[in-house]
Parts: structure tokens; sequence; C-alpha cells
């Protein structure tokens, strides 16, 4: 390892960056290396960075592996390091090196800005760069691990349900005020983060559990000249995306607060700046949403595309390959397993139950066959998706949105001659399904039938105003998050009944008749909640009053006069008659 003078070019830009003496510049090979002093012999030997020694000796743990990043976490003896290798894999990218700075050079800078308006952050230890020409391309930044802490989306997941009461909310309300004064502090310094999501937010908690807020992936820092507050808006709208779906009002409201609070300029009405928050976060989630809905239909992290001369098929990354080879030959092997257990068999469907590895795991997964229901099909589909097809695409949409469904698996489709479809993958005949099977969990009808009637007066009541008030909150949100089920019934909705389950023990199956608008017309949710009410026509212990709670627990402003719930509860009424009565008609049950 030979230690060199840096180019003048070079010199320069270190010394923006790291201040002598501190700081030494080794050149190994063709990777220039800033390097804390202390740290110098710890991280690289003669080649350069000791990576694959660490590798030999077990020490290291890949984080995060993408085209443009690949993050690894190095357990030395007495701490951790985080090492970022920016990688330069297309034309692009590498024009975006030659004029601007490095990503890893902008995280080494823009941690010093946190730092002087008391932000914590990542610490560098070494910053090391590859030119060639004086052209550079790919470049490391080390950083020492932040010890005892967790990101902010982990944290509210995981470590803050695992507290007991009172301490639980009492963290809660302490974090809602530490995340408004945190987020306060980088907007009086004029800083945006425009990946501004509770990954990039550290937190840990001091030991009288007050929370103390840390950002990471500084390469999203911007600085602007003026923060006006419509920018302000659409920058807190990235963080309120994550918990406009998981906390109260309350806590956003504490939010905001303690956020105006802390801000240097004179800030706007907090009504109206909490509305126009509350508009661009909308604007952000919806855009958010129908970008993570196109993540089943192609190759990626999530999902990949297999292609046989019998067999179309896109799958979830979860599930194992080997189980997805048979299907392409033979999409109809798994009714003929030896585990396989057939739940239904008519002209429409063919259902079965049937066991695959799900993350390496042995999981319960439904395999479902939609069969063609007329002669007219095959040609039908060539012009539109096939049921099966709208199925998948329905329950990616309900996952992105945070609504309880069971988890998609891999969608199949059997290629037929000599037919040909403008959708790729979504051909007309025989297409397939493979979903989770939910365990403890049965339909919302069964449910009705089977086990209410069995209650004695007391637990009867108790049991429909927990079920009423949780449908009426499924509803809620999926007409809230731009989604209609227009066969919205009991039999499509399952309910767990493992009692540890306390959120969404309701779930939604069966998603042909899933639909995205933006905004769901109200034409839509009167039939939507009309089909519902059909189906619970002679639940045991349904009264007008479970009526009346169910539709004060969906509007978003109650049985308030301005909310037009008269009307509402009318047009219900009008078209579940309707409903009953076409029914009667073509003599087809209610449920």
């Amino acid at each position: 390892m030979n230690s060199t003078l840096p180019t003048r070019r070079s010199q320069t830009a270190s010394k923006r960056m790291f201040k002598p003496p501190d700081w030494r510049f080794v050149q190994a090979g063709d990777v220039g290396w800033w390097v804390h002093e202390p740290w110098r012999d710890l991280l690289l030997d003669s080649n350069g960075l000791r990576l694959d020694q660490w590798r030999a000796e077990g020490r290291v743990t890949t984080v995060k592996s993408g085209p443009h990043r690949v993050v690894y976490r190095v357990q030395l003896p007495d701490f951790a390091v985080y090492i970022k290798h920016y990688l330069v894999p297309d034309r692009r990218a590498k024009y975006r090196q030659w004029f601007r700075r490095g990503k890893g050079r902008n995280e080494g800078k823009r941690s010093e800005s946190l730092a002087s308006i008391g932000v914590p952050t990542i610490s560098p230890i070494a910053l090391g760069e590859r030119r060639k020409h004086g052209f550079l391309y790919d470049n490391y930044l080390i950083t020492r691990e932040i010890p005892d802490s967790t990101p902010l989306d982990a944290f509210v997941e995981r470590n803050l349900e695992q507290l007991p009461e009172p301490r639980r909310s009492r963290v809660r309300r302490r974090l809602a005020t530490a995340v408004g004064v945190f987020t306060a502090r980088l907007h009086n310094a004029g800083l945006l983060h425009i990946d501004f999501h509770p990954g990039n937010v550290l937190v840990r908690l001091d030991s009288d559990d007050t929370p103390v807020l840390m950002m990471i992936d500084l390469d999203a820092l911007r600085t602007v000249k003026k923060l006006s507050w419509v920018k302000a808006q659409q920058n807190l709208a990235l963080l309120d995306h994550y918990f406009w779906l998981r906390s109260s009002r309350a806590d956003r409201h504490r939010f905001l607060k303690s956020y105006l609070a802390f801000r240097n300029d004179a800030h706007p009405p907090v009504r109206s700046f909490a509305k126009g928050v509350e508009e661009s976060t909308r604007r952000w989630a919806e855009r958010l949403w129908r970008r993570w809905g196109k993540r089943c239909r192609s190759t990626n992290k999530y999902f990949q595309v297999y292609q046989s001369p019998n067999a179309w098929c896109v799958a979830s990354r979860d599930l194992d390959p080997a189980d997805i080879e048979p299907l392409l030959t033979d999409p109809d092997a798994p009714f003929d397993s030896p585990n396989a257990r057939l739940i239904k068999d008519s002209r429409t469907t063919r259902l079965a139950e049937t066991t695959m590895r799900v993350n390496g795991v042995p999981t319960p997964v439904i395999y479902k066959r939609f069969n063609r229901k007329k002669w007219i099909d095959p040609v039908l589909a060539v012009f539109r998706p096939s049921r099966a097809w709208r199925s998948w695409q329905a329950g990616q949409h309900l996952a992105s949105r945070g609504i309880p469904t069971p988890q998609n698996l891999a969608f199949v489709s059997r290629r037929r001659k000599p037919w040909f479809s403008p959708f790729e993958g979504m051909l007309p005949h025989e297409t397939y399904q493979i979903t989770i099977k939910q365990e403890h969990a049965t339909t919302l009808l069964d449910h009705v039938l089977e086990v209410l009637p069995q209650l004695d007066p007391a637990t009867l009541h108790s049991e429909v105003r927990r079920t009423t008030l949780a449908l009426a909150s499924l509803v809620r949100s999926l007409h809230e998050r731009s989604l209609s089920h227009r066969d919205l019934k009991a039999s499509n909705i399952l309910i767990c009944h493992d009692r540890s389950v306390r959120d969404g023990f309701l779930s939604l199956i069966d998603l042909v008749g899933v639909r995205l608008q933006n905004p769901v017309p109200m034409n839509r949710r009167v039939q939507n909640l009309a089909r519902l009410s059909v189906s619970l026509a002679d639940a045991p212990g349904r009264t007008r009053t479970e009526s009346l709670r169910f539709l004060r627990a969906y509007l978003p402003r109650g049985l308030a006069p301005s909310s037009g719930w008269k009307d509402l509860w009318r047009a219900i009424d009008r078209a579940t008659r309707t409903k009953q009565a076409r029914n009667h008609r073509r003599g087809r049950p209610l449920s």
C-alpha cells in the first residue's frame, strides 16, 4: 500500500470534506482512500479494503443489494461498521458520477451539515473513490454503526408493540413530539430529505424513555434557499404517508403541533396547514400505491416471470422455484398431488388446498383454477384481462394499500394456440392463482351461520358489536384507499378466530370484483354496502341499532348532519331491496 499525495483536484475536494490532520490519503490500486488515521490499518491493507479477508472470516453480512448500491455490515472485534459500495451499472450513472460529486462524498459532506445543527447522524471514517483518467466511477463510504438504534418503521411495528402499558402510550406520545421537533430542525436549516420515510430515521430510547432520532441515507438530503410552507407540506407528506395508515389522528396532530411550535418562521393556521399536509399525503400515497401495484406484472426484486411452451407464470420470490417448475409443464398437476385436498369443484372454478415451500418453509396454500364459463371467453380474453389476472392484480392493490388479504404467491396462464393475447401472460384459456392459506380462519358467512347461533345472549351481543366495528373499518379503509368490491359479501370475507390477532382479523378474498377508482363514486359505495347488507340479512344479533352503529363507524364524521348519513341510509335500503327482489326472481341465494 503506497501512501501518496492526491492530485490537485482530489486533494482540494478532500480538504473540503475532511480536515487534516485526522484524515490521510492512501492510494491502493485504482482506488484512492481518505481514511481517519486511527482506522487506517484496521480497514486497509496493501491491496486496499480488507473486504475479502472479512468475508473469509465470516464477519460480513449483506444488508442491501441492488444494481446501484450494495450495503455491508462488518462485525469487527469491538464494534461494527457499515460499508456502502456505490456502483456504476449503466451509462446514466456513469455520466452522473462524472459531472457531480460521488454519492459517498455527498453523504460525508451532509453528515457535517447535520452535525452542525444538532441532528445526530452517521460518522464517516473512510471514503474510497475509483478514478480512471480523472473520471469518477464506483465509490465507497465506511461509517461506524450507531449502537442500540432501530429504524423508525421497525420500532413502530415491532418494538413499540412489545412494550407494556402505560409505557407504550407514553413512548408513543413522546415519539410523535420528538419526530416533529426533529423534522422542524431540518426545515429550519433549509434541509429537505427527498426520500423522507421512517426507514431512513433511526431511533434509540434513553434511560428515561426519551426517543433520540438520527438520520441516515444522506445522499437524498437537499439544501434549499427558501423553504416555503407548500414545500414543507409536500416533504411532510412523504413521512405522513407511513403514519397515515399506522397511527391515530391524535398522534399525527401531536406531531404537527410540535413541528409548528419549533419552526422559526411564522406559520399559517394549524387547521389549514394540517389540511394541506393531508391533501399532499393523499396525492403522494396514491402515486406510491399505483407504482407498487405494478410490481406483480414483471420481473423485479419482489416477483419473477417464468415461461415455457405450455404456460406463462409470474410468482413471488417468496415461493420456491422448485414448486413452480411442475406448473410450467402442467398447471393442473397440484390437483393430482397426494397431499392436495379438493375444496370446491364447480363449473366456474376448481379450488384445492396443498402445500408449497414459502421462504423455505412448507406452507399451506390455496390453488385455484378459473375455468372457461362460456365458449366465447377465449375470444373475449384477447381484449380483456382474465378473471385470475384481475384477482391477482387486485391482491397486489390491496397489499400495497395495507388492506388485509391472503398473500399472492403466483399467477399461471396455460398457453393455447392459435389465440394470442395483447396482455402478456393473460392468455385466453385456463388461468390459475396461488395464495397463502390463512390459518385459524373461516368465512364470515360460516361464522354467522355456525358460531353465532351457539353463543349466549351476552356473548352474542359482544361478538356482533366487535365484528360490526371491524367490518365497518375494513370497508371504510377499502373505499378511502380508492378500491371497491362489486361482490362484497359475507362468503368473501375471512374472519380469524385467533384472539391474539387484535387488528386485521377480517380479510378479503375472491377479488375478481375489486376495482381501482379514485375516488370511489357514491353509487359504487352504495352498491358495495347494499351487497354486504343483503348477505348479512339473517345474521343472529343483527338489529337496526347495529346497522346504524356500522354506518357511524364507516362514515368519516359519524352521524353528524353534515355527513348526509340519512340520505346514505335510504340509498342503501333501496339498493338492498332491489338486490333482494332480483335474487328472488332469479332463484339465487342472498348470501
